[in-house]
């Protein structure tokens, strides 16, 4: 659901970049956004069965130090999943949050670092939550820790999913009949020489 909420703030943007003249009109328009396309008022309030991410089949991640994939359930409460290498997320928010040395034993985490090499996989719920999650009263939904992870998505009664990275959304095409993966994982850092002369 926020991937969907940044494809129509920047869709507007780009079309009448007279509205998104500063901060506060860009906050005004995304609060719009987020009441309109699904976060607080929504016939998915009524019909719990539209409460999930009913495109993502399935998510396996890559835990640390294994090569094989495992199959991690999405909870049916989410409705949006990010995946963080840092702790930065929605302006500078820290959603995965501090955790307890306890909590993390008892599920198998580890502390939250940028140089781990770890994604951190989390959901949002909806708008009360996130909105709780991102003045950081509360965690997100943690789902996993992993190295890696893969999404396979199909269409159904939508032809697109709507997705971002690093702040630029877009929709991905989906099938009917065939399934979409979406992986991300770690590349090796490359560094690249540019001789100046």
């Amino acid at each position: 659901m926020d991937a969907q909420v940044a494809y129509g703030f920047h869709h507007l943007r780009n079309e009448k970049p007279y509205l998104a003249q500063g901060p506060i009109a860009n906050k005004i328009i995304y609060s719009g956004y987020t009441c309109t396309q699904g976060w607080f008022f929504t016939p998915c309030t009524s019909d719990p069965g539209f409460r999930g991410l009913k495109n993502i089949l399935r998510m396996h991640v890559k835990k640390i130090n294994s090569s094989e994939w495992e199959l991690v359930p999405v909870p049916t409460s989410v409705r949006a999943v990010v995946a963080l290498n840092l702790h930065s997320y929605g302006s500078g928010r820290n959603p995965w949050g501090t955790l307890k040395p306890e909590y993390l034993e008892k599920r198998g985490f580890v502390e939250a670092r940028v140089d781990d090499g770890l994604l951190e996989i989390f959901g949002l719920k909806q708008g009360w939550h996130a909105s709780f999650v991102m003045v950081e009263l509360i965690s997100a939904k943690h789902i996993a820790q992993a190295t890696a992870i893969r999404l396979e998505v199909r269409g159904g009664e939508w032809t697109d999913a709507y997705m971002q990275m690093d702040g630029e959304p877009w929709k991905q095409p989906l099938s009917k009949d065939f399934s979409t993966f979406v992986e991300i994982r770690r590349e090796p850092f490359q560094s690249l020489v540019i001789n100046g002369e």
